[in-house]
């Protein structure tokens, strides 16, 4: 009875574990293509404050000479806001997320909207 009662919490343990291990992984992967995940949700504040340093994570070493030549381009141009500051925005933000996949070898399809569910 006794080993019976420790198999049956044994099973609902690792059925928790594991159900909490496919959920984990869900999510860390779900969002690196979307507007809430965090390659863009950090990218926004780094543009904001002209400073590229924090993204360079996101991509691999081979990248951030790109990376950087493009932040130094889109600050200026974000800044003036309107259409152009938007697409200077856009420009960046999918080819940060772009070469963010590619280093994870994931494919790309765009920026998905926020609450988008994972690719």
């Amino acid at each position: 009875m006794k080993q019976n009662k420790i198999s049956m919490i044994g099973r609902v343990l690792g059925i928790a574990l594991l159900t909490r291990g496919v959920v984990a992984v869900d999510t860390v992967w779900a969002h690196c293509d979307t507007m809430d995940g965090p390659v863009v949700t950090e990218a926004i504040p780094a543009l904001d404050k002209g400073d590229v340093t924090p993204l360079l994570k996101w991509v691999t070493a081979d990248d951030e000479a790109e990376i950087k030549a493009l932040f130094a381009k889109t600050a200026p141009v974000r800044k003036r806001g309107g259409d152009a500051g938007e697409l200077a925005e856009r420009l960046f933000l999918e080819t940060l997320v772009r070469l963010h996949r590619a280093s994870e070898g994931a494919p790309f399809n765009g920026i998905k909207p926020a609450g988008t569910p994972g690719s």
